[in-house]
């Protein structure tokens, strides 16, 4: 008789009409005119089918915001306004976020961070006092309303719009400074930030704080080339050096300083990494196209992320059809959460929401650490060591397609490297493989966890992937625009009991 095998879909975690409510601590206003940006309604065939520009955007978009939601520890929405008005030439913009300050100590933080007389991002600010600290958006976000974004450049994993969002995005968390200086309007001016006690100077061989330099200082910092560094924590200077393999000195990692064409200071310094920086970097200022926040996690986890008590982690979650423990009656699939760099996460939280058209018959934890929650969904809590993992087995009968979508974080005040890692999306078929079984043929097929190559199909008695469009960029080509220099600007404003700034970014 035949017997049934499965088919990996691997739609690498973007975007599925059956998954889960997808977390996003981000309210995103799209305000293009009809038939433009987000709103454009050209026909577009998408890797995963027909849709429009404007959609498709949107959903890129979305798939950036949700993987950042999922590294960072947020208390409260953020709101961001999102157009596609940059001029030509740009590859992406961002307004913001607005900066504050606190007067009084009913306006400091529990964990202790926040300082008078220090600009505070408003993102930042309100995950660390539990409340929106302004009425308006926090940011707005500008790409270019060209489609060359929309595809995947050859090597890279996603369309080049979904890096561009999340280079914009770390921004808007905070990775820019409230500098302004050379060619300011009215005049240069300098604060010290939540970013700022972190810059060092190097001035001819004596290495000074950031914050005690006068103006002109600040100034040969922003054009020294390669003698503004950032220097974070003990953990964030053995992360430079153990993995970075130029740009730094001794873990003080090189900040883009590079004069302008016309030796002045160009308007991306104080707000991204060196070209030097080593592997590439998201935040360079024309981003590389990397899932990895690289040094940024580091730099932004000291700015108060971490809130002084978490660290830097990059856990993943991943499903496989395990066919060796399937029977005729039951399909098992194991679910692992892992850890992937040398740090423990205290907590973890993993929900996901099986195919409700499937009957799930038992689902296998670890220490009874998962419950049922909200109709069909489940929700696992544990701990990872160091470079540990955590298998989950879920059993479920027999099925022809079936779909499992889950988010992964950290209950604690961790910043997770890659959010792309922590969002589960996978779908499985069921295909007759064409094999006899009273012929004594062989079905294990190998091994059945990698698939094998999804170019050839390899042997079809084995669970194999697929080569289905995806929505992930997992292949293809194209890339988007670099992004090009923006003037800095720094806007005053006043909202409540805080006083506000805001900054244009690349």
């Amino acid at each position: 008789m035949l017997n049934n095998k499965m088919l990996v879909l691997s739609i690498s975690a973007m975007l599925s009409a059956s998954a889960a409510s997808q977390t996003s601590h981000f309210n995103l206003e799209y305000i293009d005119a009809a038939g433009v940006g987000a709103n454009d309604t050209t026909a577009f065939v998408a890797p995963y089918g027909e849709t429009t520009v404007g959609e498709y955007r949107k959903e890129l978009i979305e798939f950036a915001v949700r993987a950042v939601s999922l590294q960072f520890n947020f208390t409260v929405k953020n709101d961001l306004i999102i157009d596609f008005e940059v001029p030509e030439g740009y590859g992406a913009t961002t307004l913001g976020p607005v900066f504050s300050e606190i007067y009084s100590d009913e306006g400091k933080d529990s964990f202790g961070i926040m300082e008078y007389n220090r600009s505070y991002p408003s993102t930042l600010a309100s995950a660390l006092l539990g409340k929106r600290v302004i009425s308006d958006e926090d940011a707005v976000v500008s790409f270019s309303n060209g489609e060359s974004n929309l595809v995947t450049q050859s090597g890279n994993k996603f369309p080049g719009l979904v890096y561009d969002t999340y280079h914009e995005m770390m921004h808007v968390m905070g990775f820019v400074g409230t500098d302004c200086l050379g060619d300011c309007i009215p005049e240069p001016v300098s604060r010290n930030s939540h970013i700022s006690p972190l810059f060092y100077y190097n001035d001819a061989g004596v290495v000074k704080e950031f914050e005690s330099l006068t103006l002109a200082q600040k100034t040969d910092a922003y054009i020294s080339t390669d003698k503004f560094w950032y220097g974070g924590s003990e953990s964030s200077r053995n992360a430079a050096i153990n993995e970075l393999t130029s740009g730094h000195n001794d873990g003080y990692v090189h900040m883009h300083s590079t004069p302008s064409e016309n030796g002045g200071v160009d308007p991306q310094s104080g707000s991204h990494f060196s070209f030097d920086v080593l592997p590439a970097q998201l935040m360079h200022s024309s981003r590389a196209a990397t899932e990895d926040l690289g040094m940024a996690a580091y730099l932004l986890c000291d700015a108060g992320w971490c809130r002084g008590q978490g660290k830097v982690i990059e856990q993943s979650v991943a499903a496989t059809f395990n066919e060796n423990a399937s029977s005729e009656s039951e399909r098992v699939i194991d679910i692992t959460i892992s850890e992937n760099i040398n740090e423990s996460v205290d907590e973890f939280e993993f929900t996901f929401t099986p195919d409700p058209n499937v009957d799930v018959i038992s689902f296998d934890d670890v220490d009874d650490a998962c419950s049922k929650v909200d109709g069909d969904s489940y929700v696992c809590t544990g701990e990872l060591d160091f470079l540990s993992s955590v298998e989950l087995r879920l059993v479920v009968a027999p099925f022809d397609d079936y779909t499992l979508t889950g988010e992964l974080r950290s209950t604690g005040y961790d910043v997770d490297r890659n959010g792309f890692n922590n969002i589960l999306n996978e779908t499985f078929e069921t295909q007759e493989s064409g094999v006899d079984d009273s012929s004594g043929g062989d079905n294990s097929g190998g091994d059945d966890t990698t698939g094998g190559d999804d170019t050839t199909g390899g042997d079809d008695t084995t669970p194999t992937p697929v080569n289905t469009p995806q929505t992930s960029g997992e292949s293809g080509g194209g890339g988007s625009m670099p992004l090009f220099l923006m003037p800095f600007l720094l806007l005053i404003a006043i909202v409540r009991n805080f006083r506000a700034s805001s900054s244009v970014v690349g």
